[in-house]
């Protein structure tokens, strides 16, 4: 098997994002993210970590003009630190983003058997869960 399979595959499914939702990679991230967490607000330093990128640059990522429209940026109560959470829009750009990301998925695995493609998606989940352990170790 090529391995760079994957690398294309990736590809096509950035590309199909941008051009159902307008998003980059980076917003794609920040909204599932809220998304998987019930969009419970956040300190920077722990959205940048459960993201697992610097902080600096979650930082860039949130002072484009775009990803601007989609969070709520504000000051803590208790120190200086920022809290983040998705704004209207931004819930609103997740559930766009939601119905773009299954038809992509329904597209790329329309010649698969089903009871083939529960399995292939497990493995792929077992796979990058694999791989999430070892960055964490690293």
């Amino acid at each position: 098997m090529d391995v760079l399979f994957f690398n294309s595959i990736a590809e096509h499914v950035k590309k199909e994002i941008n051009h159902k939702c307008k998003l980059s990679l980076s917003q794609t991230r920040i909204l599932l993210f809220f998304d998987g967490n019930n969009n419970q607000t956040l300190p920077m330093e722990k959205l940048a970590k459960g993201l697992s990128i610097s902080l600096s640059t979650l930082s860039r990522q949130l002072q484009q003009k775009k990803t601007q429209d989609y969070i709520e940026i504000t000051r803590s109560d208790k120190d200086s630190s920022k809290i983040v959470c998705l704004s209207e829009v931004g819930l609103s750009k997740v559930a766009e983003l939601k119905k773009a990301l299954s038809e992509i998925e329904k597209d790329l695995f329309s010649k698969i058997d089903t009871n083939e493609l529960t399995k292939f998606t497990q493995e792929l989940k077992n796979l990058s869960m694999g791989y999430d352990d070892f960055s964490e170790m690293a």
